[in-house]
């Protein structure tokens, strides 16, 4: 992963943390759980607020294999800091910030063309 990214993906669970340490979030904001859910090696599937099915796979390279009904991506990358996680698809084109909630992944994804949506994952294997 390039420094850029680095520099991204950390300033992305900065204001992650602050979000959900600020007292205006964390009534809303869940405890973190003693025992923390490590995504390397995992695959995760659900679905978006527009009705989209996706399958992820994060590997324990640090890449990310993303799949729709329309198209299988395997050009990403992601990062884990404690329960948020990030990942960037097809060299940027589609990023993403979510959460490990009550064992699943709830986030939002956005791409070049300004269009954002929420999804919901659970663990698949």
């Amino acid at each position: 992963m390039g420094t850029l990214m680095h520099k991204k993906v950390a300033g992305l669970f900065i204001v992650f943390a602050c979000m959900t340490a600020s007292p205006s979030f964390a009534a809303d904001a869940p405890l973190l759980k003693s025992q923390e859910i490590n995504l390397a090696g995992t695959t995760w599937s659900g679905n978006d607020s527009d009705g989209e099915r996706y399958m992820f796979t994060f590997k324990n390279d640090g890449t990310i294999i993303y799949k729709s009904d329309k198209e299988t991506i395997e050009k990403g990358e992601w990062k884990q800091y404690q329960n948020a996680v990030y990942y960037e698809a097809n060299k940027g084109f589609v990023r993403a910030l979510g959460e490990i909630v009550d064992g699943r992944i709830e986030g939002k994804s956005w791409n070049v063309k300004n269009s954002s949506w929420f999804w919901k994952l659970t663990r698949a294997n």
